[in-house]
């Protein structure tokens, strides 16, 4: 299955491109969508999808300056470009940055799937060749213990493996192989993580449907991913490893230690205790080191101060501007103008 992000500050585009392909729902799924550059530059870097549609004039970005930048960080994405404008320069600059199609507007049915159909013609699209050198960017992934180019790459990998291997059986065996060399480095790699948390044999032959085997699949690359997580921190306590996985996924949310004490069914000063002896310092520590690197990357990105602090839990901006101050050594408004500069 591939999968896509939308981007064009139509709303009439993106919800009609996003119904024409649900309705090819083995084909293609939409995991994203924006409708301006700088959130769609954000929402590609957060999927790392198959493939991008975007419209070349969009505001906070152009389409085509999202492509360029997108391409450091997604090198493996697809990008299909949608326009009114045919502009020899657009189509220029398109070419140069390897775009694979092009759909002038109205966007219709026919138009969309026939660029879709050439980029799947394109060769090496789903060829073995593809499917290894992804694998060799996951095994790169964790060895540098990098775990959002190990899940960007695993998953890839996967999805491609559904497309070449169509009968379950093969692709059983193949996402296997893939997930027991996956385990067997991060073994070598951190000897305390738990083998039956990595694939099991046993467990994968149990799933009978490409779904089943994708979703028992990303089990064990989320398991693999938490390690890689622990080892960051020092730690290898399942419970703490629960616990920085749901802070890393709930960070720009109000939680609280209690909050977090009551879901891992222990009490507040024994959490407090456990989570600074495995971890190395405070959950507020962590929590706002977790912030405000997250902020840091949302301004390089272009995100407004007010909605930066929204976006990383801080509903009081004069409070988050305070707290980045003091950390960072300057406001947030100083920290993107020499961002920007540079």
């Amino acid at each position: 299955m591939t999968r896509i992000v939308v981007i064009d500050d139509e709303y009439l585009v993106v919800e009609g491109i996003k119904a024409l392909l649900s309705r090819q729902q083995n084909d293609y799924q939409v995991v994203g969508w924006a409708y301006d550059g700088i959130e769609g530059l954000s929402v590609v870097r957060e999927k790392q999808p198959d493939l991008v549609i975007t419209d070349i004039r969009i505001p906070g970005m152009d389409g085509l300056s999202l492509i360029e930048t997108a391409k450091e960080f997604c090198p493996d994405t697809t990008f299909v470009v949608i326009s009114g404008y045919t502009e020899f320069e657009y189509a220029r600059r398109a070419l140069r940055l390897g775009v694979k199609g092009y759909i002038d507007k109205p966007v219709s049915r026919e138009k969309l799937f026939d660029v879709l159909d050439d980029v799947r013609k394109d060769d090496g699209y789903r060829s073995a060749h593809e499917i290894e050198r992804l694998q060799d960017a996951g095994i790169q992934g964790l060895t540098r213990n990098d775990k959002e180019l190990f899940l960007g790459s695993s998953r890839k990998v996967l999805a491609l493996l559904k497309e070449y291997y169509p009968d379950p059986a093969d692709l059983r065996r193949e996402s296997y192989k893939y997930l027991c060399l996956s385990g067997d480095i991060l073994m070598e790699e951190q000897p305390q993580a738990d083998r039956e948390e990595m694939a099991s044999y046993k467990d994968m032959e149990k799933q009978n449907t490409a779904d089943e085997i994708l979703r028992y699949s990303e089990k064990v690359l989320q398991n693999i991913a938490r390690y890689m997580k622990a080892y960051q921190t020092g730690s290898s306590h399942r419970t703490i490893l629960e616990v920085l996985e749901y802070i890393d996924q709930h960070y720009q949310e109000d939680i609280s230690l209690n909050e977090l004490a009551l879901k891992a069914r222990m009490s507040t000063a024994y959490l407090s205790v456990l989570f600074k002896a495995e971890v190395g310092q405070s959950f507020i520590k962590y929590l706002t080191g977790l912030r405000l690197k997250k902020a840091k990357s949302l301004l390089k990105e272009g995100y407004k101060v007010k909605e930066v602090s929204e976006m990383v839990g801080y509903i009081n901006y004069r409070y988050f501007c305070d707290i980045f101050k003091k950390h960072v050594g300057q406001t947030p408004h100083e920290y993107k103008e020499n961002v920007w500069v540079q």
